[in-house]
């Protein structure tokens, strides 16, 4: 699912790495191969679809949406593949 794995989840951002790269702090699930870690997200939050990126306020125009909601306002909009 790549990027789009935060849209299933409802959260600003999801990963999945190798069990090699788990971090000491993640937690054992009922699947002893799945850990989670859960982290606060970074940037601020955007008010159009309130997830937290970094790229928040970067842009003069839209000073308050992350990248993909300033696509979808004034660009061509997102393109997504699974979710």
């Amino acid at each position: 699912l790549e990027d789009e794995l935060r849209f299933v989840t409802i959260t600003s951002k999801a990963q999945v790495k190798p069990l090699a790269d788990k971090p000491d702090n993640a937690q054992e699930t009922a699947n002893k191969a799945l850990f989670v870690l859960v982290e606060r997200a970074t940037g601020d939050k955007c008010v159009r679809c309130w997830h937290y990126r970094d790229e928040v306020g970067t842009d003069d125009t839209h000073s308050e949406l992350c990248g993909r909601c300033i696509t979808n306002v004034d660009g061509k909009g997102e393109t997504r593949q699974y979710a």
